[in-house]
């Protein structure tokens, strides 16, 4: 009995923390269900394009960076740690490449994200190209 006790428990405490990460965001979402954080990019963003999308020599070079700069925060998984956020939740991957590239170079410091904006742009690119290919 005890065997199947711990891992009922787990699975219990996996799927309430599921259920208050969907609640935050719901609350903190725009209307195309875009954290709000991140909806805050200027309208000009939004239509960026991304000019490393869907090539996988980018999405490996966007995980390396994120590996690198991102996971001791976000989680190796990008599921996200402590305050941090997941990234893999719809709030994030519903932005446009134009936003998560501009939230990367502004970043969010009031809820701890650093701006990366030393980081050149071709390498943020490169981390959404990663980002997006999480879906």
């Amino acid at each position: 009995m005890k065997r199947l006790a711990v891992p009922l428990v787990l699975l219990l405490a996996a799927a309430v923390f599921a259920a208050a990460d969907a609640a935050h965001e719901k609350k903190s979402s725009d209307d195309r269900g875009v954290m709000s954080a991140i909806a805050q990019a200027p309208l000009k963003t939004r239509d960026r394009q991304n000019p490393y999308e869907g090539r996988l020599d980018s999405i490996a070079a966007g995980k390396k960076l994120y590996l690198e700069h991102c996971a001791h925060c976000h989680a190796p998984d990008a599921r996200g740690r402590g305050q941090a956020v997941n990234l893999r939740l719809p709030g994030v991957q519903n932005a446009t490449a134009g936003e998560l590239v501009w939230f990367l170079g502004n970043g969010n410091l009031r809820r701890g994200m650093p701006s990366w904006s030393g980081l050149p742009v071709q390498r943020r690119w490169q981390i959404v190209s990663y980002l997006k290919s999480l879906r």
